[in-house]
C-alpha cells in the first residue's frame, strides 16, 4: 500500500499547527551559520503539499519540491496557485528521491519532516543520500531531520489519537506503532476516520513504516555519499547536544 495516498487528503488539516515559518527560520539560522556559497536554489525533497516550498519561495528562494505522492502534490500545487502573493510559484515534480536525476544542481538540498526516515534498508539510504549529492553543487549544503534512535529505545512509541474540527466535521486519527529494535524501524499503522455528527463518512488506513538513525552512522553513510557532517543537533536547536530525549534530531552536511 503506498503511503501519502487517500491519507494525503487530511494531511494540512493534521498537521495545521505544524510552524512551518519558524522551521524555515531554523534553516535560515543553519545557512547563515554553515553556508559557504550564497543560497539561492533549493531543491525540496519529499516536499508534501508545499508546506516549506511555499514559505521559502516568499522569502526569495528559488525552490524546487519533489514528492513520490501525486495527491500530496496536486494539494501543493493547488496551494500555489491560489497564493496571490507569489508572482512565480515553486516547481513541483513527482519522483522517487532514490532515482532522482534532474539534470541540474542547487545550492542546499532539505528534507524536512523525517522524508530521510522511509529510507529504511541502507540501499535505500545510500541511494536517497546519493541522489543528494548528485543534486548539491560543492559547498552545497544538505540539511535534514530524522528520528533519533537513542531517544527513540528511551521513550518507545506508544498508540495515540487526535481529533480535529474542520467545517462541522471531525477527523480523529488512531496511530498504532510496531517497533522492531534490530530493523531500526517503527511501523506505525494509521487509521483516519471523518465523522459528520456520529456518522462515519470516510475511513482510511495506510501503515508508514520509518528507520530510526544513529549518530555514528549517519556520519558514516554521509562519508560514503560524499559528505562531510558539520553538525547534528536537536530539531530546532542549533549547536544544542543531543540526548535521549530528543526524539527529532538535525543533521547539517556540506557536499564535498
Amino acid at each position: 500500500m503506498p503511503v501519502f495516498g487517500a491519507y494525503a487528503q487530511y494531511y494540512d488539516i493534521l498537521y495545521q499547527d505544524k510552524n512551518y515559518q519558524g522551521e524555515c527560520d531554523f534553516l535560515e539560522q543553519i545557512f547563515a551559520s554553515y553556508a559557504v556559497i550564497p543560497i539561492h536554489k533549493i531543491l525540496d525533497l519529499g516536499c508534501g503539499t508545499g508546506g516549506h516550498a511555499l514559505v521559502l519561495r516568499h522569502r526569495g528562494y528559488d525552490v524546487t519540491g519533489v514528492d513520490r505522492s501525486e495527491e500530496m502534490l496536486a494539494t501543493a500545487r493547488l496551494k500555489a496557485s491560489q497564493d496571490s502573493g507569489l508572482s512565480t510559484p515553486p516547481k513541483f515534480q513527482q519522483a522517487d528521491i532514490r532515482e532522482l536525476a534532474l539534470g541540474t544542481t542547487f545550492d542546499a538540498v532539505l528534507a524536512m519532516f523525517a522524508v530521510m526516515s522511509y529510507l529504511t534498508s541502507n540501499a535505500n539510504l545510500l541511494a536517497g543520500l546519493a541522489a543528494a549529492r548528485q543534486h548539491l553543487v560543492p559547498g552545497g549544503l544538505f540539511v535534514f531531520d530524522a528520528w533519533f534512535g537513542p531517544a527513540v529505545l528511551a521513550e518507545r512509541p506508544s498508540d495515540r489519537y487526535r481529533i480535529i474540527k474542520s467545517g462541522g466535521a471531525r477527523i480523529v486519527r488512531f496511530a498504532h506503532p510496531e517497533t522492531d529494535v534490530v530493523r531500526h524501524t517503527v511501523n506505525v499503522h494509521y487509521r483516519v476516520l471523518y465523522l459528520k455528527g456520529n456518522q462515519i463518512v470516510d475511513e482510511v488506513d495506510e501503515s508508514h513504516t520509518l528507520r530510526f538513525l544513529f549518530a555514528q552512522e549517519i556520519v558514516h553513510y554521509l562519508q560514503e555519499a560524499g559528505f562531510e557532517v558539520k553538525e547534528l543537533c536537536p530539531f530546532m536547536r542549533l549547536h544544542d547536544d543531543l540526548s535521549e530525549r530528543d526524539w527529532n534530531f538535525t543533521v547539517i552536511a556540506e557536499a564535498k
